[in-house]
């Protein structure tokens, strides 16, 4: 049984089971579009503000969670689990990481899953939560396109948001696809939640 395991088998039998419990899925339709930055963010706001126990799952090849480990973790902390402030985070995780964090007590549990190429798209689907990220950055702006209106036409409820793009051009998509597309505020440092984050995600929990 590897650390991982072991660290989500140890939860399991503490006794804790969460009032409530709900998946966030985050998924980007294009690489370098800022999801593992929110998803990071939302642990952050979930944890800080509204105190909730989190874990934050890495369901996709990039190995962001590797490099955060290595700069923001303890120095002992184990390969596939670390703990940063309030949140615990999973590197390599797939459906058996999800599925014993949500026999844990976690109130949370966020996926990052990359971006809609890497084949988790019906995963993502199954979360209770859904943000899609996109960018309106000219050479992304297509793939961003095609995939909100597949998902409109398949009646997908998602929640969209950018961190790229000018301010026309985020209203131009919105009039293009007849769905709001919100802005993610900036963030300098990621696990830092301002007055500005904390209006933006108080639209969504």
């Amino acid at each position: 049984m590897n650390g991982k395991v072991k660290t989500v088998w140890k939860l399991i039998h503490s006794g804790k089971k969460p009032v409530s419990q709900e998946t966030i899925g985050i998924i980007g339709t294009g690489r370098g579009v800022g999801v593992t930055h929110f998803t990071v963010m939302t642990a952050g706001y979930l944890g800080g503000v509204l105190r909730k126990r989190c874990a934050v799952l890495e369901w996709n090849s990039h190995g962001d969670f590797r490099n955060l480990r290595k700069l923001c973790a303890k120095e002992k902390a184990q390969a596939g689990c670390f703990k940063v402030l309030e949140a615990d985070y999973y590197e390599r995780a797939g459906i058996d990481t999800l599925l014993l964090c949500k026999k844990s007590g976690y109130q949370a549990v966020i996926v990052d899953y990359g971006t809609v190429k890497e084949g988790n798209l019906e995963e993502f689907l199954r979360c209770d939560r859904q943000f899609v990220l996109g960018s309106l950055s000219e050479w992304q702006l297509e793939a961003f396109l095609e995939f909100e209106r597949k998902g409109k036409k398949a009646e997908k409820s998602w929640k969209t948001l950018v961190s790229f793009g000018s301010e026309e051009a985020r209203r131009n998509g919105e009039k293009r696809l007849n769905i709001p597309i919100a802005r993610i505020p900036v963030s300098v440092d990621v696990f830092a939640v301002t007055g500005d984050t904390i209006g933006f995600y108080q639209q969504f929990f």
